[in-house]
């Protein structure tokens, strides 16, 4: 019986049916949980995130710092819950970067929809020997809100942490979970973005791919064909029989020829190039996010599926104009598409969040990443947008 009662610890406590087949519906449910296609996409992208630096953007160090001051919580993290450990990935009032899977509390945060709260440790079975309870730093509160993407798959939470029991009001659990969907738009983004820099890493690379190729055709190309003009214009002329050694010779020209071609038709389909293309198909495909490619004085020069998805337009309805038709009139006023593009000129990048205009003049909530591109000289050519629509935040407004 006691060891049944240690199994139960590990499933939701709110469920109730005879205590044997509890043990076993959730003993199964358990098991699924470790080994299941879902854990392992959910692991998939834990990995992808994690190759993320959160912490050279200051709005996540701000989300948790304004999190520790609104639930007046001394430790507040978020993590990332990979295979065998769980990732402090932004920190509030400790040092520590890792901790054990098995004694964090957030792999039972990431077992459900909503905010874990748990009000003293020292009173839940599942912390009975768990040092983090047990022994320094003695933790008692934990509030962890899941950090769910749009496929449903939880990467780890945003959490507060007391040494003392405590609870969090009602307000601040709503707070708390407001805040951890910010922390995931915002770590989507990130992650786009960063999608984003390495296409025009791969564009760089065929533009250096292609300039090497004009150098040969210039310059590598030339001599082995002034050889072979040359051994023909001697016979042309008759200043040489065509015997075994002019045979040679020419064949020797032609071989060094050939070779050169090979090289350049090598270089012009380099992987690098092949990947640039998937990578460029891959982002027209793409339908959660409106991609958006501007010119340096916000002028839409190109559109992904995701942009006519959410934005309503057609890539030929809209290529061409400037990207403040998606304000409001208000902004629009405001010179706030202006603003932005100032800001991601100046900083790099600029976000931003709040209402946008479709087509047909509905609007939608989103949040936006504008970043600027530069070329070799630094100058700023032009920027990548990307929207995300957020219709969970403005179920939130409109309530």
């Amino acid at each position: 019986m006691q060891l049944l009662t240690l199994q139960e610890n590990k499933f939701k406590s709110e469920v109730i049916v005879h205590p044997y087949l509890r043990y076993c519906i959730c003993f199964y449910s358990y098991e699924m949980l470790m080994t299941n296609d879902n854990e392992k996409q959910r692991l998939n992208a834990v990995q992808k995130f994690l190759q993320l630096d959160l912490n050279k953007r200051a709005e996540f160090q701000d989300i948790v710092e304004l999190a520790s001051r609104l639930c007046n919580m001394p430790i507040v993290l978020i993590t990332l819950l990979d295979e065998n450990v769980n990732w402090l990935r932004v920190r509030y009032g400790t040092d520590a970067e890792v901790v054990p899977r098995e004694t964090s509390f957030c792999q039972y945060g990431i077992q459900q929809d909503h905010l874990l709260v748990i009000p003293d440790a020292t009173k839940d079975p599942r912390f009975d020997d768990n040092p983090l309870v047990q022994s320094d730093p003695n933790l008692r509160f934990y509030a962890g809100a899941p950090l769910i993407l749009d496929n449903g798959l939880k990467l780890g939470t945003l959490c507060v942490f007391d040494v003392k029991s405590n609870e969090l009001t009602e307000l601040q659990q709503k707070t708390l979970t407001v805040l951890s969907r910010q922390v995931t738009f915002l770590m989507q983004l990130e992650l786009n973005n960063s999608l984003l820099q390495k296409q025009m890493e791969e564009i760089e690379a065929k533009n250096q791919s292609m300039r090497k190729i004009a150098f040969m055709q210039s310059h590598e190309i030339r001599s082995p064909l002034t050889a072979i003009m040359g051994l023909v214009n001697l016979v042309s002329d008759g200043y040489s029989p065509v015997d075994d050694n002019w045979l040679r010779m020419m064949e020797d020209a032609t071989k060094s020829l050939d070779e050169k071609i090979k090289m350049i038709v090598k270089e012009t389909f380099a992987s690098k190039d092949l990947k640039a293309i998937r990578f460029n198909k891959m982002i027209e495909e793409i339908e959660d996010y409106a991609i958006v490619l501007l010119d340096e004085k916000g002028n839409i020069e190109n559109w992904n599926k995701g942009a006519e998805k959410v934005k309503g337009y057609k890539a030929n309805e809209i290529i061409g104009k400037n990207f403040s038709v998606f304000y409001t009139n208000e902004d629009r006023e405001n010179s706030r598409p202006g603003y932005l593009i100032a800001e991601a000129t100046n900083r790099g990048f600029a976000r931003d969040e709040g209402w946008r205009v479709r087509k047909d003049g509905s609007k939608f909530w989103g949040n936006i990443l504008i970043t600027a591109i530069h070329n070799d000289d630094k100058e700023v050519i032009g920027f990548t947008k990307v929207t995300k629509e957020l219709v969970s935040r403005q179920a939130d407004i409109a309530g």
